[in-house]
Formats: structure tokens, C-alpha cells, sequence
């Protein structure tokens, strides 16, 4: 297995979360991590899914660097949401909203957050 030690590198700036959508993909939880392994990821690259039903799982550990997004990965928290922006379930969009709140109150440094759609 190959064990990048990049991907374990603790975050030392947290400025931004990023929001990915799948879109017309409704990959699982284990799909989207199988994919990053495969791509020579020691483990899932984003911080939390949000399934389609609105469950929030966990992904890479919350402190270390993310694999999402190469030009903010060292400055970001990254989040995949399962599905397309404008047909977000009210389960899916009462877990970003909670997400997106507490994400805010522990880390106070945060500048923003960008939403960002899967290239097909």
C-alpha cells in the first residue's frame, strides 16, 4: 500500500471549506474512497460525504491535509456531497447547513466557502 507521507501531513492553515458535488454521479462512500486509492491515496481524500439520505460521514481525519483539491488542499477542509447542487434532498441540505455551522465555530480562521462540481 502506498503510504504518501503527504497524506498524513497535519493542516496548518484552515481558510476555506470546500463543497464538491458529484452531480449526476451518485457514487457511495466506498466507491469515492476506492477511486482515491486508486489513485495512490493512503485513504479517502475528503473530510466528510454527505450521502444522499443526509447522513454525514466521516472521511480523512478533520486535522490532516485533504486530497480534494490540489492548489487549497494545505488550506481547506474538504466536503463531498452525494448528487447535484439544485437537487440537493432536505436531508442533504440540513447536513451541509449543520456541517457547514460547526465547521465555522471550531475553526475560526475560516474565510469562506466555495462550492466546486466533479469534472464528468
Amino acid at each position: 500500500m502506498n503510504h504518501d507521507s503527504r497524506d498524513l501531513k497535519t493542516r496548518q492553515d484552515t481558510r476555506f471549506v470546500l463543497v464538491h458535488f458529484t452531480g449526476e454521479d451518485s457514487s457511495t462512500y466506498e466507491q469515492i474512497k476506492q477511486s482515491h486509492l486508486e489513485k495512490g491515496e493512503s485513504e479517502i481524500g475528503f473530510h466528510f460525504i454527505i450521502t444522499t439520505e443526509g447522513k454525514t460521514l466521516m472521511g480523512r481525519h478533520i486535522s490532516k491535509t485533504g486530497s480534494h483539491h490540489p492548489e487549497l488542499d494545505e488550506s481547506s477542509i474538504g466536503v463531498c456531497v452525494i448528487g447535484d447542487r439544485d437537487e440537493m434532498s432536505d436531508e442533504q441540505s440540513i447536513a451541509l447547513t449543520l456541517l457547514l455551522e460547526s465547521l465555522k465555530s471550531d475553526y475560526p480562521s475560516l474565510e469562506t466557502v466555495k462550492y466546486l462540481y466533479q469534472k464528468s
